[in-house]
């Protein structure tokens, strides 16, 4: 995911007090050429995020973009955010990351390889590997024989998806020396100031961002099945 920052929204939908993001200006992820996208979002109350579309007018593509709204938006000043699905951007991180198997990254790149190639059972076939490769990072031969969804299901057991959110707990605590840089009691440097607002982006994004995304291409897949 890639974050168009808010210079680069152009125009807005006005929704009572609320503004989403109409048309914003930002890098193909398929040309890479700068264009201006028009993204269409119906706005839904209680929703902390929505999933668009937009066409390059330069190659037209299709590209996906999640619109972040905060609880706050219609009492504040506050914008919604913007992020674009930039696969190149997406597969560079998890290429870059240690605890990921290779066999999982073998199977994503192949994945995105023939999805770029306009192979859509192929898509299929790879996104199914995709997801049993998952599975198997974290059990194992466990689950060996089992169909994707029963290896799905025992998931959530073997996984702590709280772990990310419990470990700023200590971090945060009253004693320790984040804490103190907190409340400015203590120097920083350009560095622990860059790496906080990696952890600030980090929290965001698994807490809002990937959930909405989640959430929403789940809504459109089952709306594509009926």
């Amino acid at each position: 995911m890639r974050r168009i920052l808010p210079g680069s929204i152009l125009t807005y939908s006005q929704y009572g007090h609320v503004k989403i993001p109409k048309e914003v200006k930002c890098k193909c992820p398929d040309c890479s050429k700068t264009a201006r996208f028009t993204l269409k979002a119906d706005y839904q109350a209680n929703r902390t995020g929505l999933f668009s579309k937009g066409n390059c007018p330069e190659c037209k593509s299709s590209s996906s973009f999640v619109i972040m709204l905060s609880d706050y938006l219609d009492k504040s000043n506050e914008d919604a955010e913007v992020y674009i699905y930039d696969p190149k951007t997406t597969f560079a991180e998890v290429e870059n990351h240690t605890n990921i198997p290779e066999d999982l990254i073998r199977a994503y790149r192949s994945a995105l390889n023939v999805h770029q190639s306009k192979d859509p059972s192929a898509t299929a076939v790879l996104s199914k590997r995709v997801l049993e490769s998952v599975v198997k990072s974290f059990l194992g031969d466990k689950v060996k024989g089992q169909s994707l969804s029963e290896q799905l299901e025992h998931l959530p057991k073997h996984l702590d998806l709280n772990k990310p959110i419990t470990s700023l707990t200590s971090l945060t605590h009253p004693e320790s020396h984040f804490h103190q840089i907190l409340e400015l009691e203590r120097d920083l440097d350009e560095d622990m100031a860059r790496l906080l607002i990696e952890l600030l982006e980090g929290i965001i994004e698994y807490l809002y961002i990937l959930p909405s995304k989640i959430e929403t291409t789940h809504d459109r897949i089952q709306q594509q099945l009926h």
